[in-house]
């Protein structure tokens, strides 16, 4: 081993990044060029291990539903909405999943009682919400969703209720 001189002193937050370390991050970085950025921004977001959970409790037309209107969840409230941010009624909703309105009516009521789907009113008209422990857009949610879903029971959580957690 030869003596190796001090050409500078270390200072907090600095460190020494060894040839070899330097070379294996250039092919890890090399490896990584067969993928691009993918700037796309209307994803919505779907809790994997709930699904799953849940989808044994769910019949054919209540899953239908359910990928029917992942497209129209809206941002921070799960409400089900256009992107110009009018509100999607019971007809609009026919349309879009193509159930029949009788039908409909009793997959939205089983949704409902499996505090999947929240359905309130507002002063104008009905409002629908998602449960975002199974679907969701941004990164946060507004916390009255805490109170429409209360006593949902969160499967991955051993059946714990939302409004019992901290």
């Amino acid at each position: 081993m030869g003596i190796r001189a001090i050409t500078c002193e270390l200072n907090e937050g600095d460190r020494i990044l060894r040839k070899a370390s330097l070379e294996s991050f250039g092919r890890i970085k090399e490896k990584n060029k067969q993928y691009e950025p993918w700037q796309i921004n209307t994803f919505v977001k779907g809790n994997i291990e709930e699904l799953r959970k849940i989808m044994n409790e769910l019949d054919v037309y209540e899953k239908a539903f359910l990928y029917s209107i992942t497209p129209y969840i809206s941002y921070e409230e799960c409400c089900l909405k256009y992107d110009n941010g009018k509100e999607i009624g019971f007809d609009a909703l026919v349309e879009i999943t193509g159930i029949s309105k009788g039908k409909l009516s009793s997959v939205i009521s089983g949704l409902v009682e499996k505090d999947i789907l929240y359905k309130g009113k507002n002063s104008k008209n009905i409002q629908y919400f998602v449960n975002p422990w199974l679907f969701c857009k941004g990164n946060r949610i507004n916390k009255v969703l805490k109170t429409m879903f209360k006593n949902y029971e969160i499967r991955t959580l051993d059946k714990t209720k939302w409004k019992d957690l901290e």
